[in-house]
């Protein structure tokens, strides 16, 4: 897999990805915001607002935040994985038609990547360290040993890839779903000979087949995307004539110093 490849393929998707990132604010901003006036009091003085403008800072921001991180998360899985690195994405119309993938044993298999040498390898993807608690490290522990067990022909062995982080940072979930146990016995099989687990450099170097610098042209590509699109310019007219809209609206329930009159909001929202 060459550099080029990679970062043209990432800039393509991430300039799609904008526009629907783009269109979602757009949608959000075109209905009337909703204060919540129980919780408003407790924004106000935990993050000391002055006024109404601030309190749009803050909430748009995090429910914005919120769904980047979604919206990344199935960026990477449905787009980059797929169509820059040639993986074949187990999306529910690959499951119904492909056996033995409709199998429930194969649920958290998100992809299967092909390699030049004939081999196959499944990849359950995973955002970050925290993606995986202990029920589902026992459940994916029983899943891989039914794969591996009933449907040997489908794979040379699978891998566990989280996107980004270091594997010294995960939680001890990631050894559970391998068979390792340390501290309290799980009900688990030893699968440390076929279930690998990478996370951040390593995950990108093992998905492109070996480049150590494969994590670099992924956010080189993101990189070239956001100096086309500009979404700065585009996303802060918008928020600005948001904040301006909804301050014009609530300022008035704030005495001089910024306080704000929580049972005038609400007998306003509430009645």
């Amino acid at each position: 897999m060459e550099k080029k490849e990679v970062v043209d393929g990432i800039k393509q998707w991430t300039k799609w990805w904008i526009g629907q990132r783009r269109k979602k604010l757009e949608n959000e901003l075109s209905d009337t915001m909703s204060v919540n006036p129980f919780m408003a009091p407790f924004l106000f003085d935990y993050h000391d607002l002055k006024n109404f403008e601030e309190y749009v800072d803050l909430i748009m921001a995090s429910h914005l935040v919120t769904g980047h991180n979604t919206g990344f998360g199935k960026l990477v899985d449905e787009k980059f994985l797929p169509n820059v690195f040639s993986t074949t994405k187990l999306d529910s119309a690959f499951r119904r038609s492909t056996k033995p993938f409709g199998n429930p044993c194969f649920d958290e298999i998100d992809h299967i990547i092909k390699r030049a040498d004939g081999s196959v390898e499944l990849l359950s993807l995973k955002a970050g360290r925290w993606t995986i608690q202990l029920t589902m490290a026992v459940q994916l522990n029983m899943a891989f040993n039914e794969i591996l067990g009933k449907y040997p022909d489908t794979c040379s062995n699978i891998v566990v890839g989280v996107f980004y982080g270091k594997k010294e940072g995960l939680t001890d979930k990631y050894d559970i779903l391998r068979g390792i146990n340390r501290g309290a016995n799980h009900e688990v099989i030893d699968l440390t000979g076929d279930v690998s687990v990478y996370a951040g450099k390593e995950f990108w170097e093992w998905l492109s087949g070996g480049n150590k610098d494969a994590q670099d042209w992924v956010l080189e590509g993101i990189k070239a995307a956001l100096d086309e699109e500009e979404i700065h310019k585009t996303s802060k007219e918008l928020l600005d004539k948001f904040r301006e809209s909804v301050a014009s609206k609530y300022d008035r329930f704030l005495d001089g110093e910024g306080k704000l009159d929580a049972f005038k909001l609400l007998a306003e929202i509430n009645g």
